[in-house]
């Protein structure tokens, strides 16, 4: 019985360790590979890392992104193209016309906070749930936006917004 007691107890800390290496692996426990934060969740995304760079985002005027529930998915400008939930890069007191399409049919709008989760001036779309649908808003870069979220997703579809000091 003793024989027995201590290949179960064997069996069972082999397998506990092929788990416990198993979900290790699986969390990113490995620090020489890339996390699966990282990895875009849409796939019509290609990075979650854009252009972040004043340079690439001077002449911007218009932001477009295809909401799908995983996240936002930058269309326009060339800085977010396949980026998944990029940080915007804006200039304080320049209008800006962001624009999204509905791609999944699920119900996505798309607003922007400040640091205490509030909408910053009205600056939220209706929203819709068609596939195809178009919505834009127009909004003035102020200190106060921090991030863009979907109101119905607002942890999977955000992201950051940096407002430039000056232009």
């Amino acid at each position: 019985m003793a024989s027995s007691d201590i290949r179960r107890r064997t069996l069972l800390t082999g397998v506990g360790t092929t788990v416990a290496a198993a979900v290790a692996g699986c969390l990113g426990g490995d620090p020489d590979s890339e996390s699966e934060e990282d990895e875009p969740v849409v796939d019509e995304a290609e990075t979650t890392e854009g252009n972040t760079a004043p340079d690439a985002w001077r002449d911007v005027e218009t932001i477009r992104f295809d909401g799908w529930v995983g996240g936002w998915v930058g269309v326009e400008p060339p800085a977010i193209d396949r980026v998944e939930n990029p940080t915007l890069v804006l200039v304080p007191g320049r209008e800006y016309e962001v624009i999204w399409e509905n791609m999944d049919g699920i119900h996505h709008n798309i607003a922007f906070w400040d640091a205490d989760r509030e909408i910053v001036e009205d600056y939220s779309s209706p929203g819709n749930e068609v596939v195809g649908e178009v919505e834009s808003l127009t909004l003035e870069a102020t200190a106060d936006i921090e991030t863009y979220r979907c109101e119905y997703q607002p942890e999977g579809q955000r992201g950051d917004v940096v407002i430039l000091e000056s232009e």
